[in-house]
């Protein structure tokens, strides 16, 4: 059953991935990223950015307090004070207290989980989609993103970006005597300041894809550490069946 929702929630991202993918003749911000999920001290903040803006709506359920805890190098006793809200235990899921039809209700879609979406958008989407909030007053809640067209959320880190307009170029695409003027958005205006430099919110939302991006994939830093000793097995493994075949043919090569 658990499996079954594993790849349920997948296909859905990928599909909503693809339908967006599909709608947007642009995107922007469109700029590179690089995970790093060894840098503690990155998912760390990563972490708390997700419980103080995120997890009100979004959960993990494919993630364990404890195990966030074991990975990011935080001591379980600061943990359940500082990242834990919701009254849980440490070895439960991150789950929230909305209910998919609470969330239906209020933004007219429920907000998806986000165990597994680094692994079926990618870090580069998450990254952009942070930055890529605007003022809109034609959406029900004020806020439109240039990276995923019509979301039907705010931004939840306004206090820390700011508030801010798209600038936009018009191109005008002519056959013969017909003109049909096209908008693209290439960029944003501040319309008020956040408590944080551009620069240092860009650390934040470097910091945010960053943890889920390890979240979408724990095992990888136990994997990262095994694959040295991995390496060196197999290098002592040919040499224990070269020297094998050398015994077997000392055997064989006095027959001929």
């Amino acid at each position: 059953m658990k499996l079954k929702k594993i790849i349920m929630t997948l296909i859905g991202s990928v599909a909503i991935g693809q339908a967006i993918a599909a709608s947007e003749g642009n995107s922007y911000p469109d700029q590179p990223f690089y995970a790093d999920i060894h840098n503690q001290e990155s998912l760390q903040r990563g972490a708390k950015y997700f419980v103080n803006y995120c997890s009100g709506c979004h959960s993990l359920e494919y993630q364990r307090y404890n195990r966030t805890f074991k990975d990011l190098g935080i001591d379980p006793s600061i943990g359940k004070d500082t990242l834990i809200f919701t009254g849980a235990k440490d070895v439960n899921q991150m789950h929230i207290a909305m209910t998919s039809e609470e969330g239906s209700k209020w933004f007219g879609k429920a907000p998806p989980d986000l165990s597994l979406m680094a692994r079926a958008k990618g870090g580069k989407y998450i990254y952009n989609y942070l930055q890529g909030f605007y003022i809109d007053d034609s959406r029900p809640l004020g806020f439109n993103n240039s990276v995923f067209a019509g979301a039907s959320m705010p931004n939840p880190l306004w206090q820390l970006q700011g508030l801010q307009k798209p600038i936009y170029e018009e191109h005008k695409n002519c056959e013969g005597s017909d003109c049909e003027v096209t908008k693209i958005l290439t960029g944003f205006e501040p319309i008020t300041k956040g408590t944080m430099t551009p620069v240092e919110y860009q650390q934040v939302t470097y910091d945010l894809t960053n943890f889920l991006t390890y979240v979408a994939d724990p095992s990888a830093l136990q994997r990262a550490k095994l694959g040295p000793w991995v390496l060196i097995f197999i290098a002592l493994l040919t040499v224990i069946f070269y020297l094998l075949k050398h015994e077997y043919w000392r055997d064989v090569h006095p027959k001929h």
